[in-house]
């Protein structure tokens, strides 16, 4: 079932699309293991940059406090991805909650 049209999904920043599907299908062992790597890692920025806008344009509350649960959680999966685990883990977590550590520095929200 699509939930939403062609236009919508070219939109969502992040999205996969059918040839990234074809190609993550199509390969194996560590080539597939480094290609979902990236495409999540995309995948995942996108979704902060989707929250991003809420947090600039939303006026719900409620949203807004999920679109930055989004941002904390996928910018940590992002850093789990990216092999950073114990201690720095953690640390890296809790500078998730207040930090922005997917787009380049000087962007503002």
């Amino acid at each position: 079932m699509q939930i939403c049209s062609a236009e919508e999904r070219a939109s969502m920043p992040g999205l996969l699309d059918m040839a990234d599907v074809a190609k993550l299908r199509s390969v194996k062992g560590s080539s597939f293991d480094r290609l979902f790597i990236d495409l999540m890692i995309e995948h995942h920025k996108g979704a902060v940059a989707m929250a991003n806008s809420e947090l600039r344009h939303g006026s719900d509350p409620r949203l807004r406090i999920m679109a930055h649960a989004i941002r904390h959680g996928q910018q940590g999966e992002i850093a789990l991805i990216q092999g950073i685990n114990g201690g720095t883990a953690v640390t890296s977590a809790f500078r998730n909650l207040f930090a922005d550590n997917v787009n380049p520095p000087g962007w503002n929200p």
